[in-house]
């Protein structure tokens, strides 16, 4: 009787260790994207932008993480990219991944046409199923004094072009999101408000010629007045838990309407 509760014991010490074992070598880990040995070699790093630029801050530490996705082969379901709005998401508080995992690869401060410096390394060597974009509003901020109203809107728009057409390229769906409203709690309110409607219509229409998917987040966040609900942010730009739950249903209802799971 002793000798059986002995082996037994045995075999159920032994089924623990292996049932351990494949947790910690990845043998039930994150699902395969199918890489292959040559495409885990080839990792794309754009460099340092220079001149401070705010990509730069984040630079050394995106290219560390995505060679860790890919090295393990990780599948990746999402990748968001965009400014500080994308990096103060904590997207895992929102979204629960469908297939793959989420990455966001928001950098506080940067504009579009450094997004597509990037593009390539923060996006497409991921491999992700879905693209989410999400850019313009420091563009604006800082070309309102020294840039037209024109200049302004077709450089955000063919800087965000450019990553959709990148992206469609690779096989990715896009999600490109609105630009936030914002309202008189921040600065360059007045020149925001004329100039970020003009640029969504242009996103919104682009989308449409590339079968991409237009996220319209800015009719749910503005109030009766047409800015940014002041219940939703703290300082007129910036969302709060709030604001990006409404962001949050935004992209899974666009997302849902399309047959796509992030």
């Amino acid at each position: 009787m002793r000798k059986h509760m002995r082996a037994t014991w045995l075999m159920t010490a032994v089924l623990m260790g292996l049932t351990a074992l494949a947790g910690c070598t990845g043998m039930s880990g994150p699902k395969s994207a199918g890489r292959t040995d040559e495409q885990k070699r080839q990792l794309v790093k754009p460099g340092l932008f220079g001149n401070n630029a705010p990509a730069d801050r984040l630079r050394g530490r995106f290219d560390f993480w995505n060679e860790e996705v890919i090295r393990q082969d990780v599948a990746v379901g999402t990748v968001f990219l965009g400014d500080s709005i994308t990096e103060l998401w904590e997207l895992s508080a929102y979204f629960a991944p469908a297939d793959g995992i989420i990455l966001n690869r928001g950098i506080g401060g940067d504009i579009s046409t450094d997004m597509v410096r990037r593009f390539d390394a923060d996006v497409i060597q991921l491999r992700p199923r879905n693209a989410v974009i999400l850019a313009g509003t420091n563009d604006v901020a800082r070309m309102l004094a020294s840039k037209s109203e024109e200049e302004i809107v077709s450089t955000v728009t063919e800087a965000i072009e450019t990553m959709m057409d990148a992206a469609r390229k690779a096989g990715i769906n896009v999600l490109v999101c609105s630009i936030l409203p914002t309202n008189d709690d921040t600065k360059n309110h007045e020149g925001k408000a004329r100039v970020l409607p003009r640029i969504n219509g242009k996103l919104k229409a682009a989308c449409v010629a590339r079968a991409c998917v237009y996220v319209d987040c800015w009719s749910r966040l503005i109030d009766s007045t047409g800015v940014l609900d002041g219940n939703l942010a703290r300082d007129g730009l910036h969302p709060h838990y709030a604001g990006y739950e409404i962001m949050a249903r935004c992209l899974i209802e666009a997302a849902g309407a399309r047959g796509l799971r992030l």
